[in-house]
């Protein structure tokens, strides 16, 4: 396993943090078979989404319904990336700017499993997810990953690292 630190300011758009940037060039290369069911803006991944209408993806569906509506076949992604709110209060956040309220079922940990489990299954065998948020729970062996790689992202200041750890299909 590949562990690096690098620096870098942090952004609400984490994509266009130059060490991740880098990291997705690797691995994610053009994006072809590769799903983004938090994308937000700047992901390189084929099939996008984010709730919010106003966001430059090509689907805007709850994550969940985005991943079980479109991709029910096992094995038929690339990869993923997964960058969803890192926070329950995030969460609410993003939830509040639609207008709706964030639910029980939305700030626990059932928000993150509710889309790993559906997206692993999807993944095809040695494809990968890359994970995003301030731990490194992801995929996890249960699901058929191995943590081949983890960057932390040190922002300075009273800032959290940012922690992107990427996992293989065994």
């Amino acid at each position: 396993m590949i562990i690096n630190r690098e620096w870098a300011m942090p952004s609400m758009h984490t994509f266009k943090i130059k060490p991740i940037s880098e990291l997705l060039v690797r691995y994610v290369g053009d994006g072809k078979g590769w799903i983004d069911p938090f994308a937000g803006e700047n992901s390189p991944a084929e099939y996008t989404n984010d709730h919010n209408p106003e966001k430059p993806t090509t689907h805007h569906l709850e994550a969940i319904d985005f991943v079980n509506t479109l991709f029910k076949t096992p094995n038929q992604l690339n990869g993923a990336l997964f960058d969803p709110p890192y926070s329950y209060r995030q969460v609410s956040e993003h939830y509040k700017v639609l207008g709706k309220k964030a639910t029980q079922l939305d700030t626990s940990t059932n928000f993150y499993n509710r889309v790993l489990n559906p997206l692993a299954n999807a993944i095809k065998s040695n494809g990968h997810c890359i994970s995003f948020g301030w731990n490194t729970n992801a995929m996890g062996k249960n699901r058929g990953f191995e943590i081949i790689e983890i960057l932390i992202v040190a922002h300075g200041g009273h800032h959290n690292d940012t922690l992107v750890t990427v996992e293989r299909k065994i």
